[in-house]
Protein backbone atom coordinates (compact mmCIF):
# COMPACT_ATOMS: atom_id res chain seq x y z
CA UNK A 1 0.00 0.00 0.00
CA UNK A 2 1.30 3.34 -1.19
CA UNK A 3 2.05 6.04 1.67
CA UNK A 4 -0.63 8.48 -0.11
CA UNK A 5 -3.39 5.38 0.37
CA UNK A 6 -2.10 4.33 3.71
CA UNK A 7 -2.62 7.72 5.27
CA UNK A 8 -6.21 8.63 3.41
CA UNK A 9 -7.08 5.37 4.90
CA UNK A 10 -6.02 6.12 8.47
CA UNK A 11 -7.98 9.79 7.89
CA UNK A 12 -11.35 8.52 6.92
CA UNK A 13 -11.82 4.86 7.61
CA UNK A 14 -11.89 3.76 4.76
CA UNK A 15 -13.00 0.44 3.23
CA UNK A 16 -13.61 -0.74 -0.02
CA UNK A 17 -16.01 2.05 -1.37
CA UNK A 18 -13.77 4.87 -0.32
CA UNK A 19 -11.24 3.40 -2.62
CA UNK A 20 -13.49 3.19 -5.28
CA UNK A 21 -14.74 6.31 -4.73
CA UNK A 22 -11.21 7.69 -4.53
CA UNK A 23 -10.43 6.27 -8.31
CA UNK A 24 -13.74 7.83 -9.95
CA UNK A 25 -12.29 11.49 -9.03
CA UNK A 26 -8.96 10.48 -10.86
CA UNK A 27 -10.78 9.58 -13.86
CA UNK A 28 -10.97 12.15 -16.02
CA UNK A 29 -7.53 13.16 -15.10
CA UNK A 30 -7.85 17.03 -15.97
CA UNK A 31 -7.74 20.50 -14.05
CA UNK A 32 -11.14 21.00 -12.67
CA UNK A 33 -13.32 24.14 -11.43
CA UNK A 34 -16.86 22.46 -10.44
CA UNK A 35 -14.94 19.30 -7.66
CA UNK A 36 -12.89 19.49 -5.18
CA UNK A 37 -9.22 18.97 -5.35
CA UNK A 38 -5.41 18.35 -3.70
CA UNK A 39 -4.90 21.65 -4.78
CA UNK A 40 -6.85 24.85 -5.74
CA UNK A 41 -5.70 27.75 -7.64
CA UNK A 42 -7.06 31.42 -7.55
CA UNK A 43 -5.02 32.69 -11.35
CA UNK A 44 -6.48 36.23 -10.42
CA UNK A 45 -6.21 37.76 -7.08
CA UNK A 46 -6.20 41.60 -7.25
CA UNK A 47 -6.41 44.60 -4.18
CA UNK A 48 -5.66 48.37 -5.25
CA UNK A 49 -6.83 51.11 -2.88
CA UNK A 50 -6.32 53.44 -5.71
CA UNK A 51 -9.74 55.50 -7.47
CA UNK A 52 -11.05 52.71 -9.45
CA UNK A 53 -9.16 49.84 -7.49
CA UNK A 54 -10.34 46.51 -6.93
CA UNK A 55 -10.17 44.11 -4.06
CA UNK A 56 -10.57 40.26 -4.07
CA UNK A 57 -12.77 38.45 -1.31
CA UNK A 58 -11.54 34.59 -0.94
CA UNK A 59 -13.77 31.72 -0.20
CA UNK A 60 -12.32 28.13 0.59
CA UNK A 61 -14.26 25.38 2.20
CA UNK A 62 -13.09 21.40 3.04
CA UNK A 63 -15.86 19.46 1.75
CA UNK A 64 -14.84 16.27 3.39
CA UNK A 65 -15.81 14.66 6.90
CA UNK A 66 -12.34 15.14 8.22
CA UNK A 67 -10.06 17.91 9.83
CA UNK A 68 -8.20 19.08 6.61
CA UNK A 69 -4.78 20.95 6.93
CA UNK A 70 -3.72 23.05 3.86
CA UNK A 71 -0.51 25.65 2.97
CA UNK A 72 -1.15 28.16 1.00
CA UNK A 73 1.04 30.68 -0.74
CA UNK A 74 0.23 34.46 -2.57
CA UNK A 75 2.46 35.07 -5.21
CA UNK A 76 2.56 38.74 -5.89
CA UNK A 77 3.33 39.01 -9.72
CA UNK A 78 2.95 42.93 -9.96
CA UNK A 79 5.72 44.43 -12.14
CA UNK A 80 8.96 45.79 -11.36
CA UNK A 81 10.86 47.81 -13.60
CA UNK A 82 9.40 45.47 -15.98
CA UNK A 83 10.26 42.25 -14.43
CA UNK A 84 7.65 40.17 -12.27
CA UNK A 85 8.23 40.25 -8.94
CA UNK A 86 7.25 37.22 -7.82
CA UNK A 87 7.76 37.43 -4.48
CA UNK A 88 5.84 34.64 -2.14
CA UNK A 89 3.98 34.70 1.13
CA UNK A 90 3.20 31.72 2.61
CA UNK A 91 0.65 30.80 5.70
CA UNK A 92 -1.19 27.63 6.84
CA UNK A 93 -4.44 27.13 7.86
CA UNK A 94 -6.84 23.96 9.71
CA UNK A 95 -10.65 23.25 8.69
CA UNK A 96 -12.63 21.45 10.77
CA UNK A 97 -15.00 18.63 8.74
CA UNK A 98 -17.20 20.36 6.16
CA UNK A 99 -16.06 23.71 7.16
CA UNK A 100 -16.39 26.85 5.03
CA UNK A 101 -14.35 30.13 5.80
CA UNK A 102 -13.24 33.30 3.95
CA UNK A 103 -11.71 36.25 4.10
CA UNK A 104 -10.68 39.90 1.98
CA UNK A 105 -7.15 39.94 0.72
CA UNK A 106 -6.50 43.55 1.67
CA UNK A 107 -7.39 42.53 5.35
CA UNK A 108 -6.11 39.14 5.75
CA UNK A 109 -8.36 37.22 8.64
CA UNK A 110 -6.45 37.15 12.17
CA UNK A 111 -7.04 34.47 15.06
CA UNK A 112 -9.92 36.06 17.45
CA UNK A 113 -11.49 34.03 19.80
CA UNK A 114 -13.67 36.81 20.90
CA UNK A 115 -15.59 37.90 17.31
CA UNK A 116 -19.08 37.18 17.32
CA UNK A 117 -22.30 37.14 14.72
CA UNK A 118 -24.00 39.83 16.59
CA UNK A 119 -21.28 42.65 16.06
CA UNK A 120 -22.10 43.69 12.35
CA UNK A 121 -18.15 44.95 11.74
CA UNK A 122 -16.95 42.04 12.95
CA UNK A 123 -16.54 39.98 9.60
CA UNK A 124 -14.50 36.93 10.88
CA UNK A 125 -16.97 35.58 13.46
CA UNK A 126 -16.55 31.62 13.24
CA UNK A 127 -13.88 29.39 13.72
CA UNK A 128 -10.61 30.66 12.92
CA UNK A 129 -8.71 28.64 10.17
CA UNK A 130 -5.65 30.16 11.31
CA UNK A 131 -3.69 33.49 10.64
CA UNK A 132 -3.98 34.63 7.14
CA UNK A 133 -2.08 37.86 6.44
CA UNK A 134 -3.07 40.91 3.99
CA UNK A 135 -1.62 41.49 0.71
CA UNK A 136 -0.37 44.83 0.03
CA UNK A 137 -2.09 47.50 -1.86
CA UNK A 138 -0.75 46.69 -6.21
CA UNK A 139 -0.80 43.23 -5.13
CA UNK A 140 -2.23 41.24 -8.52
CA UNK A 141 -1.09 37.74 -8.81
CA UNK A 142 -2.74 34.29 -7.92
CA UNK A 143 -3.09 32.01 -4.31
CA UNK A 144 -2.52 28.88 -4.41
CA UNK A 145 -3.41 26.73 -1.70
CA UNK A 146 -2.19 22.41 -1.16
CA UNK A 147 -3.48 20.21 1.03
CA UNK A 148 -1.20 19.04 3.39
CA UNK A 149 -1.76 16.29 6.67
CA UNK A 150 -0.87 17.61 9.80
CA UNK A 151 2.70 17.31 9.48
CA UNK A 152 2.78 19.67 6.67
CA UNK A 153 3.31 16.95 3.70
CA UNK A 154 1.46 17.62 0.92
CA UNK A 155 -1.59 14.21 0.88
CA UNK A 156 -4.35 13.82 -1.94
CA UNK A 157 -7.30 14.38 0.32
CA UNK A 158 -9.18 16.10 -2.56
CA UNK A 159 -11.14 18.20 0.21
CA UNK A 160 -10.47 22.00 -1.12
CA UNK A 161 -12.69 23.52 -2.80
CA UNK A 162 -12.92 27.72 -3.23
CA UNK A 163 -14.22 30.88 -5.38
CA UNK A 164 -12.76 34.43 -5.25
CA UNK A 165 -15.12 37.78 -6.20
CA UNK A 166 -13.27 40.47 -7.60
CA UNK A 167 -15.15 43.43 -5.80
CA UNK A 168 -14.59 46.89 -7.10
CA UNK A 169 -14.35 50.29 -5.15
CA UNK A 170 -17.87 51.30 -6.59
CA UNK A 171 -19.78 48.06 -5.42
CA UNK A 172 -19.34 46.12 -8.89
CA UNK A 173 -18.80 42.35 -8.13
CA UNK A 174 -17.30 39.79 -10.33
CA UNK A 175 -17.20 36.15 -9.40
CA UNK A 176 -15.25 33.00 -10.43
CA UNK A 177 -14.40 29.23 -9.15
CA UNK A 178 -11.02 28.28 -8.11
CA UNK A 179 -9.37 25.60 -10.10
CA UNK A 180 -8.81 22.26 -8.52
CA UNK A 181 -6.00 19.85 -9.47
CA UNK A 182 -7.13 16.41 -8.23
CA UNK A 183 -4.78 13.98 -6.66
CA UNK A 184 -4.34 10.01 -7.16
CA UNK A 185 -4.64 9.25 -3.97
CA UNK A 186 -2.74 5.68 -4.73
CA UNK A 187 0.14 7.47 -5.88
CA UNK A 188 0.49 10.97 -3.96
CA UNK A 189 3.30 12.22 -2.02
CA UNK A 190 5.50 9.25 -3.79
CA UNK A 191 8.64 10.08 -4.00
CA UNK A 192 9.41 13.34 -3.14
CA UNK A 193 6.50 14.53 -0.99
CA UNK A 194 7.37 18.60 -1.44
CA UNK A 195 7.38 17.86 -4.88
CA UNK A 196 4.01 17.83 -6.76
CA UNK A 197 4.37 15.87 -10.18
CA UNK A 198 0.67 16.90 -12.47
CA UNK A 199 1.45 13.32 -14.42
CA UNK A 200 -1.83 11.81 -13.24
CA UNK A 201 -3.76 10.95 -16.86
CA UNK A 202 -6.39 8.45 -17.95
CA UNK A 203 -3.68 6.65 -19.91
CA UNK A 204 -1.11 7.10 -17.13
CA UNK A 205 -1.14 6.39 -13.57
CA UNK A 206 1.03 9.59 -11.71
CA UNK A 207 0.65 11.71 -8.77
CA UNK A 208 -1.66 14.93 -9.39
CA UNK A 209 -3.72 15.61 -12.80
CA UNK A 210 -1.96 16.97 -15.84
CA UNK A 211 -3.23 20.25 -16.67
CA UNK A 212 -4.77 20.98 -19.66
CA UNK A 213 -3.26 20.75 -23.23
CA UNK A 214 -5.50 23.81 -24.93
CA UNK A 215 -7.68 25.75 -23.10
CA UNK A 216 -10.72 27.10 -24.84
CA UNK A 217 -12.33 30.46 -24.77
CA UNK A 218 -15.60 31.69 -26.12
CA UNK A 219 -15.66 35.56 -25.90
CA UNK A 220 -17.05 38.86 -27.26
CA UNK A 221 -14.41 40.73 -30.28
CA UNK A 222 -12.38 43.47 -28.17
CA UNK A 223 -14.78 46.46 -28.83
CA UNK A 224 -17.89 44.79 -30.03
CA UNK A 225 -20.86 46.87 -28.93
CA UNK A 226 -23.06 46.50 -25.54
CA UNK A 227 -25.84 48.89 -27.01
CA UNK A 228 -26.73 50.07 -30.07
CA UNK A 229 -24.14 51.52 -32.95
CA UNK A 230 -24.55 55.04 -33.40
CA UNK A 231 -25.07 56.53 -36.60
CA UNK A 232 -24.32 59.22 -38.84
CA UNK A 233 -27.05 61.81 -38.92
CA UNK A 234 -27.54 63.92 -42.05
CA UNK A 235 -27.59 66.60 -43.15
CA UNK A 236 -25.74 67.82 -39.54
CA UNK A 237 -23.08 65.29 -39.96
CA UNK A 238 -22.85 64.58 -36.44
CA UNK A 239 -23.13 61.04 -34.62
CA UNK A 240 -26.39 59.98 -33.04
CA UNK A 241 -25.75 60.35 -29.01
CA UNK A 242 -22.29 61.48 -28.92
CA UNK A 243 -22.27 64.04 -31.32
CA UNK A 244 -18.84 64.01 -32.68
CA UNK A 245 -18.48 65.27 -36.41
CA UNK A 246 -18.94 62.43 -39.05
CA UNK A 247 -19.05 61.71 -42.55
CA UNK A 248 -20.05 58.24 -42.52
CA UNK A 249 -21.29 55.79 -40.05
CA UNK A 250 -18.02 53.80 -39.30
CA UNK A 251 -17.18 57.56 -37.78
CA UNK A 252 -18.72 57.34 -34.79
CA UNK A 253 -17.23 55.74 -31.80
CA UNK A 254 -18.53 52.63 -30.07
CA UNK A 255 -19.81 54.27 -26.65
CA UNK A 256 -20.33 50.98 -24.79
CA UNK A 257 -18.05 48.29 -25.85
CA UNK A 258 -16.59 45.65 -24.39
CA UNK A 259 -13.27 44.56 -23.63
CA UNK A 260 -12.39 40.74 -22.86
CA UNK A 261 -9.61 39.71 -20.35
CA UNK A 262 -7.24 36.72 -19.92
CA UNK A 263 -5.55 35.51 -16.91
CA UNK A 264 -2.90 32.93 -17.06
CA UNK A 265 -0.88 31.21 -15.06
CA UNK A 266 1.85 28.68 -15.62
CA UNK A 267 1.27 25.32 -14.00
CA UNK A 268 4.71 24.35 -13.27
CA UNK A 269 5.93 26.46 -9.76
CA UNK A 270 8.95 26.19 -7.96
CA UNK A 271 7.89 27.93 -4.24
CA UNK A 272 10.93 26.90 -2.67
CA UNK A 273 13.43 28.07 -4.87
CA UNK A 274 11.38 31.15 -5.96
CA UNK A 275 12.16 30.44 -9.76
CA UNK A 276 9.10 32.12 -12.06
CA UNK A 277 7.92 29.67 -14.98
CA UNK A 278 7.85 31.09 -18.65
CA UNK A 279 5.32 29.33 -21.09
CA UNK A 280 4.74 30.18 -24.74
CA UNK A 281 1.66 30.17 -25.84
CA UNK A 282 -0.25 30.02 -29.38
CA UNK A 283 -3.69 31.81 -30.07
CA UNK A 284 -5.86 30.26 -32.71
CA UNK A 285 -8.61 32.81 -33.26
CA UNK A 286 -12.27 31.64 -35.37
CA UNK A 287 -14.97 34.35 -35.95
CA UNK A 288 -18.45 33.81 -36.39
CA UNK A 289 -17.65 33.36 -40.32
CA UNK A 290 -14.87 30.38 -39.91
CA UNK A 291 -12.12 33.16 -40.81
CA UNK A 292 -9.03 31.77 -38.93
CA UNK A 293 -6.63 34.52 -37.07
CA UNK A 294 -3.35 33.97 -35.24
CA UNK A 295 -1.30 35.68 -32.03
CA UNK A 296 1.51 34.40 -29.74
CA UNK A 297 2.50 35.68 -26.41
CA UNK A 298 5.16 34.46 -23.39
CA UNK A 299 3.37 34.16 -19.88
CA UNK A 300 5.97 35.29 -17.25
CA UNK A 301 5.05 34.25 -13.86
CA UNK A 302 1.86 35.82 -14.10
CA UNK A 303 -0.38 37.25 -16.57
CA UNK A 304 -3.92 39.32 -17.25
CA UNK A 305 -3.60 41.33 -20.23
CA UNK A 306 -6.87 42.48 -22.34
CA UNK A 307 -6.85 40.46 -25.36
CA UNK A 308 -6.17 43.25 -27.74
CA UNK A 309 -2.75 44.36 -25.64
CA UNK A 310 -1.45 40.90 -26.65
CA UNK A 311 -0.72 41.78 -30.07
CA UNK A 312 -1.28 45.49 -30.12
CA UNK A 313 0.32 47.94 -28.01
CA UNK A 314 -1.36 51.34 -28.53
CA UNK A 315 -4.07 52.75 -30.18
CA UNK A 316 -6.40 55.86 -30.52
CA UNK A 317 -9.06 57.45 -28.32
CA UNK A 318 -12.88 57.33 -29.67
CA UNK A 319 -13.70 60.69 -30.58
CA UNK A 320 -10.40 62.91 -30.43
CA UNK A 321 -8.00 60.00 -32.24
CA UNK A 322 -5.52 60.75 -29.03
CA UNK A 323 -2.62 58.17 -28.89
CA UNK A 324 -3.09 55.24 -26.13
CA UNK A 325 -2.23 52.36 -24.88
CA UNK A 326 -5.02 51.95 -22.28
CA UNK A 327 -8.16 53.40 -21.31
CA UNK A 328 -6.86 55.40 -18.58
CA UNK A 329 -4.91 57.33 -21.35
CA UNK A 330 -8.23 58.57 -22.73
CA UNK A 331 -9.88 62.48 -21.20
CA UNK A 332 -13.38 61.22 -22.94
CA UNK A 333 -13.93 58.47 -24.98
CA UNK A 334 -11.77 54.74 -24.60
CA UNK A 335 -8.74 53.61 -25.99
CA UNK A 336 -9.69 51.41 -29.46
CA UNK A 337 -7.43 48.90 -30.81
CA UNK A 338 -8.72 48.51 -33.86
CA UNK A 339 -5.54 46.54 -34.94
CA UNK A 340 -5.71 43.21 -33.12
CA UNK A 341 -6.81 40.20 -34.46
CA UNK A 342 -9.36 40.05 -31.47
CA UNK A 343 -10.45 43.50 -32.30
CA UNK A 344 -14.06 44.29 -33.52
CA UNK A 345 -12.82 45.62 -36.54
CA UNK A 346 -10.84 42.60 -37.73
CA UNK A 347 -13.15 40.13 -36.54
CA UNK A 348 -15.94 41.48 -38.75
CA UNK A 349 -17.90 39.61 -36.09
CA UNK A 350 -19.17 40.38 -32.33
CA UNK A 351 -17.80 37.04 -30.98
CA UNK A 352 -15.03 34.90 -31.61
CA UNK A 353 -13.87 31.59 -30.66
CA UNK A 354 -9.93 31.35 -29.70
CA UNK A 355 -7.79 27.44 -28.65
CA UNK A 356 -4.71 28.54 -26.10
CA UNK A 357 -2.40 25.89 -26.63
CA UNK A 358 1.65 25.84 -25.42
CA UNK A 359 4.00 25.69 -27.63
CA UNK A 360 6.70 23.20 -28.27
CA UNK A 361 7.72 21.24 -25.05
CA UNK A 362 6.39 23.92 -22.42
CA UNK A 363 4.02 23.53 -19.41
CA UNK A 364 0.92 23.99 -19.19
CA UNK A 365 -1.20 26.79 -18.33
CA UNK A 366 -4.17 27.36 -15.84
CA UNK A 367 -6.71 30.14 -16.77
CA UNK A 368 -9.70 32.34 -16.31
CA UNK A 369 -11.32 34.56 -18.34
CA UNK A 370 -13.30 38.35 -17.65
CA UNK A 371 -14.80 41.22 -19.69
CA UNK A 372 -15.26 44.52 -18.96
CA UNK A 373 -18.83 46.02 -20.32
CA UNK A 374 -19.38 49.66 -20.77
CA UNK A 375 -22.55 51.36 -21.04
CA UNK A 376 -22.14 55.11 -22.58
CA UNK A 377 -18.44 56.13 -21.68
CA UNK A 378 -15.90 55.06 -19.62
CA UNK A 379 -16.94 56.29 -16.03
CA UNK A 380 -20.01 53.58 -16.37
CA UNK A 381 -18.60 49.86 -16.45
CA UNK A 382 -18.98 46.36 -15.14
CA UNK A 383 -16.88 43.32 -14.73
CA UNK A 384 -17.64 39.27 -15.34
CA UNK A 385 -15.60 36.56 -15.18
CA UNK A 386 -16.11 33.12 -15.92
CA UNK A 387 -14.12 29.93 -16.11
CA UNK A 388 -12.65 28.33 -19.33
CA UNK A 389 -12.99 25.02 -20.74
CA UNK A 390 -10.22 22.83 -21.61
CA UNK A 391 -9.43 19.98 -23.79
CA UNK A 392 -6.83 16.98 -23.37
CA UNK A 393 -3.47 16.96 -21.09
CA UNK A 394 -0.31 18.40 -21.78
CA UNK A 395 1.30 15.19 -19.92
CA UNK A 396 -0.01 13.08 -23.15
CA UNK A 397 -0.18 16.05 -25.75
CA UNK A 398 3.83 15.85 -25.96
CA UNK A 399 6.37 13.46 -27.08
CA UNK A 400 8.36 13.32 -23.92
CA UNK A 401 5.60 13.21 -21.67
CA UNK A 402 6.30 16.65 -20.12
CA UNK A 403 5.58 16.49 -16.59
CA UNK A 404 4.78 19.75 -14.79
CA UNK A 405 5.95 19.80 -11.08
CA UNK A 406 4.85 21.94 -8.18
CA UNK A 407 7.93 22.68 -5.44
CA UNK A 408 6.71 23.63 -2.04
CA UNK A 409 8.99 24.93 0.82
CA UNK A 410 10.57 21.66 2.50
CA UNK A 411 8.78 21.28 6.19
CA UNK A 412 11.09 21.37 9.39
Amino acid sequence: MSKGLRMRCMLSLCGVLTGVFGLALTAGAEVTSDSSGSVLVYPKVMYSDSEGGRDTIIQLSNTSNNPVYAHCFYVDSREIFGRPLWQVTDFRLVLTKQQPTHWVASMGRSQNNNDNFQTPTQDGAGLDPGGIPPVTSGFQGELKCVQTDASGTPFGGNSLKGEAVLRSRDGDVSKYNALGIIANPDFASDGDPDELLLNNTANFDGEYNSCSNMVLMDHFADGAPACPIETCLTPSNVCSGSGAACAEDSDCPITCPIRPYLTMVPCQQDLENLIPESVTVQFAITNEFENNFSTSTTVDCWENTRLADIDVGNGNCTGSTTPCSVDSDCITGLCDKTNSVFSFAVLGSNSAFTTITPVGLDGGIIAIGEEQHYSQGAADRAWAAWNLHQMGTRFDATDTQRVDRIRIPQQF
